[in-house]
């Protein structure tokens, strides 16, 4: 006979064996659906109830457990924000104004500017866009390829010589937020996001003996100001300044994330996440101000979310993998919205790779033979260990690089993801230099090491003693051989 269902209760939650009436109606309840009085949790220790009921001691905990787990969602999948956040301060505090300034790297980037993954081979064209107040005109009729992300670092349209409408429009936009109403100008290409603040990201599309000569054309015929008011357009030129545009790492992320959440639409945001920045105390309209306690779990939080970053960039995921005999990787296997198949976002890369980079356009991904770029990371050696600026490695490209443009490494700080700081400007070594030697096969070997080996001074990346560095190997208007994987760059190989 089987024992009845209360009996069987009182004995799974440790209860006296009291005898009671067996209830009229009762049901064959599974042990899998019952709490007992008594749990241990790995992470938490004892977890105590009395017939399912949480006590005070036991709920404190599981909130504690819980709003932290919900803080380090909430700066995983905010970094995006943040680092859109940190590139406007940045050039904020350099005296750009929105819809008016455009920052040129007139002499290219170098170690003293704190940007994420920025290079030295092209320079950079950049501006702050925002919408709020009414559309906004930018006039490029220089040839330009670039993009506009909005505050959610989500992308919105080309800009430049990728745009399908640019050569009839010759370079016009028109940029607007979705709620404002009226005729767009004859003309202009009509950009139309959900977003108010932007980031605007252009390069040159000009070969480097040129590039003087294109940047002052572009100056003098690029215009950006608001619709209906007076242009004022102004250059400053940004190469060798010293700033930042790179977001906090510790607590203080949660402030960056909240100040554009309140500036912003709801609506550029994911919700979920909205909502799990709303358990932490960021929501739109209030003022953010964590207590004593949620300080200590945006403390703990964003120490294990750092970890987690790191993680996925030192230590990659099998998938974000290039070639199956090699260390490279990319984490933009799943496109620039970071999508499978079925539509799924995979939030690990997208954080590794807006932890690492700025700007984010189908034109990063766009598998086109001789056109665009496509870039590879490297965080490891041949035996899978971390680089380490004390040593000296060797990567070897095979003969005749599949490339139309040219080839490029660039070396970064583990830290800042910046440009590491040597005696070398380039802070890296590309195909263009006339003097890189090659070998008897036609193959180039590229060496970093903190000094220069003797006789290879223009094979050579300098790295720094006692500091780690990651490298981008990019290769500017790929051909065929590089998509098919049959021409691939060696792994680091450490020199004994």
């Amino acid at each position: 006979m089987k024992k009845s269902i209360i009996a069987t209760l009182l004995i799974t939650l440790g209860c006296s064996s009291v005898a009671l009436a067996e209830p009229k109606f009762s049901a064959q309840v599974p042990d899998s659906i019952i709490t007992p009085n008594k749990v241990e949790s790995a992470y938490l220790g004892a977890l105590n109830y009395t017939d399912g009921a949480p006590t005070l001691e036991t709920h404190a905990k599981v909130q504690d457990f819980v709003q932290v787990s919900n803080a380090v969602r909430v700066f995983l999948s905010g970094i995006p924000v943040a680092s859109i956040q940190g590139l406007l301060l940045g050039h904020e505090s350099i005296g750009m104004k929105p819809n008016q300034t455009i920052a040129i790297s007139e002499d290219n980037l170098d170690a003293n500017s704190l940007w994420l993954t920025a290079n030295t081979t092209t320079p950079y064209i950049t501006s702050e866009i925002d919408v709020k107040n009414g559309p906004v005109i930018l006039e490029v009729p220089t040839p330009v390829m670039g993009l506009l992300d909005n505050a959610a670092f989500k992308y919105v349209d080309r800009i430049g010589v990728t745009h399908p409408d640019n050569v009839a429009k010759s370079g016009k936009y028109f940029i607007r937020h979705s709620s404002w109403k009226g005729a767009v100008p004859e003309g202009y290409i009509e950009v139309v996001s959900e977003g108010y603040q932007h980031w605007l990201l252009l390069r040159l599309v000009s070969s480097p003996e040129s590039m003087e000569q294109s940047i002052t054309t572009l100056k003098n015929t690029t215009k950006l100001y608001p619709y209906g008011k007076e242009d004022k357009t102004e250059f400053i030129n940004i190469s060798g300044v010293d700033y930042n545009t790179i977001h906090a790492m510790d607590e203080t992320f949660y402030d960056e994330v909240n100040a554009l959440i309140q500036y912003e639409p709801t609506a550029i945001f994911d919700a979920e996440w909205l909502s799990l920045a709303k358990d932490i105390g960021i929501e739109k309209g209030q003022e953010f101000v964590p207590n004593t306690r949620m300080q200590q779990i945006l403390s703990e939080a964003a120490k294990i979310a750092t970890a987690e970053v790191r993680s996925s960039y030192f230590h990659p995921k099998e998938e974000m993998f290039r070639y199956d005999d090699r260390q490279w990787f990319t984490p933009l296997v799943s496109g620039h919205e970071f999508k499978d198949e079925n539509g799924v976002i995979d939030s690990d890369m997208r954080a590794t790779f807006h932890f690492m980079a700025t700007g984010i356009t189908p034109d990063m991904v766009t598998k086109t033979v001789g056109k665009g770029s496509d870039y590879l990371l490297a965080t490891r050696d041949a035996n899978k260990e971390v680089l380490d600026g004390s040593q000296h490695y060797t990567v070897t490209l095979p003969p005749n690089a599949p490339v139309e443009q040219f080839w490029s490494f660039m070396i970064y700080d583990n830290q800042t993801r910046s440009m590491l700081e040597t005696d070398q400007k380039s802070a890296g070594l590309d195909g263009l230099s006339e003097d890189i030697k090659k070998n008897s096969d036609g193959s180039i070997t590229v060496h970093f090491s903190p000094n220069a080996p003797k006789g290879m001074e223009h094979n050579w990346v300098q790295t720094t003693e006692g500091k780690g560095f990651n490298i981008i190997f990019r290769m500017y208007s790929p051909t065929e051989k590089w998509f098919d994987n049959s021409w691939k760059p060696s792994d680091f190989v450490k020199v004994k």
